[in-house]
């Protein structure tokens, strides 16, 4: 009868051994379940970066800088002119002296004139061509022609107005056609992808060459301020 309070000691210690086993850990679910926490995937991509606008301007049109490169009223005040033909647009120029054409696969030109009170005439034509402008071919022209005839009327190639290098151009030919009446003297200036021929017809030959020496610088000048356009 002595062995009851031993086994009750028993059954009373063991719950007691089982409650302090598990009182060292946490009662936290958490620490049970605890596993990798899940990756968060973004449904949208971040958009491409913007492409880098230009500041440059776009460059005026063909026509347009035709417009810039002709001579104004400003540019011609010391002339005393006054205009006779307002600048006209045309698609392509061909002098009659000798044929020369002023430029290849041009896309703008222009014609324009003025007479002096003592009845010369000063022409300007202009043109922009498609790629860079020479006077390689306007040159070749001149020197193999002598003369060359405008209804049924000779003239003859002759020294052109004696001019220096016009800083203002990228190349230049000069000469003068002569007939028994009158003298008409040419200059021709390349600037960039424009052309311009500027002629002075006259009674005299002094009369033509000393207006196309004073005019040329003008009209280079007149180039550039298209050719920065």
């Amino acid at each position: 009868m002595r062995r009851m309070p031993a086994l009750a000691a028993v059954a009373t210690a063991l719950p007691a051994a089982l409650l302090a086993g598990c009182s060292n850990r946490p009662n936290d679910l958490y620490t049970y379940y605890d596993g990798a926490a899940p990756e968060v995937v973004s449904s949208s991509a971040a958009p491409p970066p913007a492409p880098p606008t230009s500041t440059t301007p776009p460059r005026p049109a063909p026509a347009a800088l035709v417009a810039t490169a002709g001579l104004t009223a400003a540019d011609l005040a010391e002339e005393e002119v006054t205009a006779q033909l307002a600048p006209t647009r045309t698609t392509s120029v061909t002098l009659p002296d000798c044929r020369v054409a002023l430029g290849e696969d041009v896309d703008a030109g222009s014609e324009a004139s003025w007479t002096y009170s003592r009845g010369s005439v000063l022409r300007q034509y202009t043109v922009h061509t498609a790629e860079t402008a020479t006077l390689d071919e306007a040159k070749t022209a001149i020197d193999g022609c002598r003369s060359f005839k405008v209804d049924g009327v000779t003239h003859t190639i002759d020294e052109g107005a004696t001019l220096g290098a016009i800083a203002a151009a990228d190349d230049q030919l000069t000469w003068c056609a002569t007939t028994t009446r009158k003298v008409i003297c040419t200059v021709l200036l390349a600037k960039g992808n424009l052309v311009t021929a500027v002629s002075v017809e006259s009674g005299t030959a002094k009369g033509a060459r000393e207006a196309v020496t004073r005019i040329a610088p003008v009209a280079a000048t007149a180039l550039s301020r298209a050719d920065r356009s």
